[in-house]
């Protein structure tokens, strides 16, 4: 049975690119930037660069 702990978390970043945070790792969608600690140094990663990533969403 799947848990919402495992649904993925995303952030959106101050120049409109998703961060998203899932059950292995983090990915910026706009400067591709990575993270893969553990699970609550993932959301921190995430939610800190979505406020600091100017990037534009890659297409």
């Amino acid at each position: 049975m799947a848990s919402f702990y495992n649904a993925p978390v995303r952030f959106r970043s101050e120049g409109g690119a998703i961060v998203v945070a899932d059950i292995l790792h983090a990915e910026c969608g706009g400067c591709g930037a990575t993270n893969y600690r553990d699970r609550s140094a993932r959301l921190k990663w995430a939610q800190d660069h979505a406020e600091k990533c100017r990037a534009l969403p890659r297409r």
